[in-house]
């Protein structure tokens, strides 16, 4: 946190010299776009003197926003260097604006493109160790979120923010625990599932990006939809029977009851579904006014855990790729 602290610091220096902070814009690919999602979702609820934008690295480069400039923050995220996200980085330097990488590699080209840059960890070490579940990409874009409305601001609700990072190792390690049978039941009953659905809402539908694209999609070559819970009602639903696999993502916070509105839906019509509840895993715990902000910082690594269990039970690796690194793209 401290070099965070030095490097916002920083940042605020320079934008005082040239007419403040106007921009912030969140660049990256797939799973290092949705894991910066919780991030932008805090600035864009929270922030009242600047805009806030999200891009996918290739439509970043090929469509800059027109408002990119001197007044503008890019914080970009690739864990070794994509090179869409360096093209963006390189984009961004030359129009003016002040960027941030996130990187899991200190001598990533990343690191190394960006004029400030930050080291995640981008291994499951959280698994073995609880207290590192607040180290990860979208753990340290969160941080960073939460240093820019503190010095910005002036955050009011900063310290409570500070504080639920220290406490989010041991919410995880008792929700670990309480996960682990129904991590093997859904390993077993979904093992031979080609298509699901994962539901979500707030800062829950980055989660029910990166289960569908990543753990489904990409890691197991199974077909996955990502549906918002306010969007479940505008057409999803219809798919709904008692055969199709659901993975619900319940959060605490203000989007609570559109996740409470999807799951009597599906009290009545379905009848293989899996729910992951923030609130009944632990995060009750943190303060009222920052504890949304963390929902995925609990339930990403904890639903990954149910994709991992059906990897291993169905012996096809989350590391093995078709195409990915293995051809031309």
């Amino acid at each position: 946190m401290e070099k965070i602290v030095d490097i916002i610091n920083k940042i605020n220096v320079h934008f005082n010299t040239r007419g403040g902070l106007k921009q912030v814009y969140f660049v990256a690919c797939g799973g290092s776009l949705a894991a910066m999602y919780p991030a932008k979702y805090l600035l864009k609820n929270e922030s009242t003197t600047f805009m806030v934008g999200m891009y996918n690295s290739n439509e970043f480069v090929h469509a800059l926003p027109k408002a990119l400039g001197n007044n503008s923050l890019v914080i970009l995220t690739s864990t070794k260097a994509t090179p869409e996200t360096v093209e963006a980085i390189k984009k961004a330097n030359e129009q003016g604006a002040v960027t941030i990488g996130l990187t899991g590699y200190i001598d990533s080209l990343t690191a190394h493109t960006a004029q400030h840059s930050l080291v995640y960890n981008h291994q499951d070490e959280w698994n073995t160790d609880s207290s590192l579940v607040c180290t990860n990409s979208q753990s340290i874009a969160l941080k960073l979120s939460f240093e820019i409305l503190h010095q910005f601001e002036s955050y009011e609700h900063y310290d409570k923010a500070i504080e639920a990072f220290s406490l989010m190792g041991d919410i995880y390690k008792k929700a670990s625990k309480k996960i682990r049978d129904d991590k093997i039941a859904f390993a077993i009953d979904y093992q031979n599932d080609e298509v699901f659905n994962v539901i979500g809402s707030g800062t829950l539908y980055a989660s029910a990006y990166m289960n569908s694209f990543c753990y489904l999609q990409e890691m197991q070559h199974r077909h996955s939809v990502p549906v918002h819970s306010g969007e479940y009602f505008h057409g999803p639903f219809e798919t709904t029977n008692k055969f199709l696999p659901i993975m619900l993502l319940m959060g605490i916070g203000r989007t609570r009851p559109l996740d409470e509105r999807v799951l009597r839906f599906l009290n009545k019509f379905a009848r293989r579904v899996t729910i992951l509840d923030a609130a009944e895993l632990g995060l009750s715990e943190l303060h009222e006014h920052v504890a949304e902000y963390f929902n995925v910082t609990l339930i990403h690594p904890l639903s990954k855990q149910f994709f991992n269990e059906m990897a291993n039970l169905r012996q096809h690796p989350m590391t093995y790729r078709r195409y990915m690194w293995k051809t031309d793209y």
